[in-house]
C-alpha cells in the first residue's frame, strides 16, 4: 500500500476535534505554481478546514490526515497533521476524485 492510502475514515465529530490552531507548513505550497499560490492563500486553506465539511476525511497509512473538499475542478485534498495543540497543513493539491469506499 502507498503511504498516502486512507486506512480509516473519520466521522464528522472526529474530524472537527482535530481542527484547531491551524498553521501552514513552509512546505505546503511547494507543489503549486505562482498562479495557484494566488488562489490558495493561507486564509483560504485555513477557512476551508475550519468551516467546510469534507466529502471525506481519514487517516493515511503514513499517520497524516487527508480531507477532500469538492471544487468545480475536482477535489481539494488537504494533507495535515494534528496534535492536541495544533493542526498543521503539510500540503494540498487538486485531484480528480476521492478514494472509493473511503479508502485509497
Amino acid at each position: 500500500m502507498a503511504p498516502t492510502h486512507i486506512i480509516k475514515q473519520l466521522n464528522t465529530e472526529e474530524y472537527k476535534q482535530l481542527i484547531k490552531n491551524i498553521q501552514i507548513s513552509p512546505h505546503a505550497k511547494f507543489r503549486i505554481d505562482e498562479g495557484q499560490r494566488k488562489v490558495y492563500k493561507d486564509e483560504y486553506l485555513i477557512e476551508t478546514l475550519e468551516k467546510e465539511q469534507p466529502e471525506l476525511a481519514g487517516i493515511q497509512e503514513n499517520g497524516r490526515y487527508a480531507a477532500f473538499f469538492r471544487r468545480k475542478e475536482g477535489y481539494l485534498r488537504i494533507i495535515f497533521t494534528a496534535t492536541p495543540e495544533k493542526t498543521e497543513i503539510v500540503t494540498f493539491f487538486i485531484t480528480e476524485n476521492i478514494p472509493k469506499n473511503g479508502t485509497s
